[in-house]
């Protein structure tokens, strides 16, 4: 059965989220305010059958833990930690490059900064991160 993954960049005033498959292709992605972490988290399980949820393991992540545990009492999936580590950076990056259009195309990505948040493609980067080296154990998973 493939394994279906919510991925989690936690913030403290918003957080990205992302659902990926096992063959790391985007379900679905998005940003949402981080007070509704648990809310989310139930909706996006409901939709999908989500078997882990990996969570972004700095800024903003003990309070979403919080809620994301709220969230999966009862259910399987289970939650797993990965290194955040120039995990916005990538994010960032992703963003600028498939966002890259008329005058944008002209400019160095590095001196471009982002319209709007991108939270959701960092998300994108943790879930990619678990799939390719989480298999094999090298996420932090267990600290």
């Amino acid at each position: 059965m493939p394994e279906v993954i919510l991925a989690v960049d936690p913030g403290r005033r918003k957080f990205g989220y992302a659902v990926l498959k096992d063959d790391c292709t985007v379900l679905t992605r998005g940003i949402a305010p981080s007070s509704q972490v648990e809310r989310v988290v139930r909706k996006v399980c409901a939709d999908f059958s989500v078997t882990r949820v990996v969570v972004g393991d700095r800024t903003g992540s003990r309070e979403s833990l919080t809620g994301i545990k709220k969230a999966l009492r009862g259910k399987k999936a289970v939650v797993c930690p990965v290194d955040e580590d120039h995990s916005t950076y990538e994010g960032r990056y992703r963003y600028l490059r498939e966002h890259r259009r008329g005058w944008r195309k002209l400019v160095p990505l590095g001196l471009q900064a982002p319209p709007e948040p991108y939270d959701d493609y960092a998300a994108v980067v943790l879930g990619e991160r678990y799939l390719v080296k989480g298999k094999r154990g090298e996420t932090g998973e267990g600290r």
